[in-house]
């Protein structure tokens, strides 16, 4: 089995997948340029800070930009933007972009019912999967999406992903922003050429072997073993994310900053930031793994940060008390 299979697997279509040797905020801005014109009409589902860089993206290219979010400040739902479809109809809106799950915040928009509202109203569907591509089971072409984005630390170095489908190729033929070598035509060029480090290929077949369903399962008995885990050591679990199962949101305990955290998790190669607006608050991205001795791994730099900052801390111990074979 090819890697494009893979990816396509994966993320649960059978449009072409391109692999770019760039960040997804490239991904977002290719997007823009090769499906709109300036002057066109946009959604932009903002809940977080994926979503707000959809919004600059397409302001830069001099797109018109409604900033859809939730009420009452909560995040968008599907019900929000077919109400902002029926009181906008003559405005002739292009296009919507959509995080699927940013960061921030423990919500999971409803790809396929944003999707019929979507398709619905004729409403070009661009989506970015980036937090999701790996861990939800995901199925672009049931979700009616017509042109997606992904990156990931499944991937090898700085790449992303294209979703490009007919759709969004067909407005590409009419769309009127600079897009030089972000161009579909140039990237689908570029791609041809690509190719996965072998570790990350067999990560990849592995993820294809296991299951889609299977791996979402497995998120889930991982994120509550690393959030269990984190909260014995004396963290304290932000959101209950339930539906969020590859990032956790903690809150860290007195004495401790978060670049401490943050510097000792980069040491060991996971992905890790600070949570915008929320003071010692940090994400850590644990959904890069299959393995439980892997979660160990992470919850003992947890320890370590607090026992090198004088806190009483006996980490061998309090993983014992959570009763979980490690060896898995």
């Amino acid at each position: 089995m090819g890697v494009l299979e893979v990816l396509q697997y994966l993320l649960g279509t059978e449009k072409e997948v391109f692999l770019c040797p760039f960040p997804a905020a490239w991904g977002r801005e290719a997007v823009v340029v090769n499906c709109f014109s300036p002057g066109d009409t946009v959604v932009c589902l903002v809940s977080g800070e994926r979503g707000e860089h959809w919004a600059r993206v397409a302001e830069g290219f001099g797109l018109s930009v409604i900033r859809l979010g939730g009420y009452g400040g909560k995040p968008p739902q599907v019900e929000d933007l077919y109400l902002l479809f029926e009181a906008e109809k003559a405005s002739s809106i292009k296009g919507v972009f959509v995080t699927h799950v940013e960061r921030e915040e423990p919500f999971a928009v409803e790809l396929e019912a944003l999707g019929r509202v979507c398709r619905s109203f004729d409403v070009l569907y661009a989506l970015d999967v980036s937090e999701s591509f790996g861990v939800f089971p995901l199925s672009l072409d049931e979700s009616a999406v017509d042109v997606a984005v992904a990156e990931s630390p499944l991937l090898s170095g700085n790449c992303s992903l294209l979703v490009v489908g007919e759709r969004a190729w067909r407005a590409r033929s009419s769309a009127r922003c600079p897009r030089f070598a972000l161009d579909f035509a140039e990237l689908q060029k570029l791609s041809a050429g690509q190719e996965l480090s072998p570790l990350c290929l067999r990560f990849l077949l592995n993820l294809r072997l296991v299951g889609k369903e299977a791996i979402w399962e497995r998120r889930k008995f991982l994120a509550s073993v690393f959030r269990r885990g984190a909260e014995a050591l004396g963290f304290s679990v932000v959101h209950d994310m339930a539906a969020f199962p590859s990032v956790t949101c903690l809150r860290l305990p007195e004495g401790i900053v978060e670049d401490e955290v943050l510097l000792a998790l980069e040491r060991e190669g996971i992905w890790s930031g600070k949570v915008a607006k929320k003071d010692r608050t940090i994400w850590v991205r644990h959904g890069d793994t299959l393995k439980v001795a892997e979660i160990l791994g992470l919850l003992f730099v947890l320890g370590e940060v607090l026992s090198g900052k004088g806190q009483k801390v006996n980490i061998s111990t309090v993983l014992a008390g959570m009763e979980v074979d490690w060896s898995g």
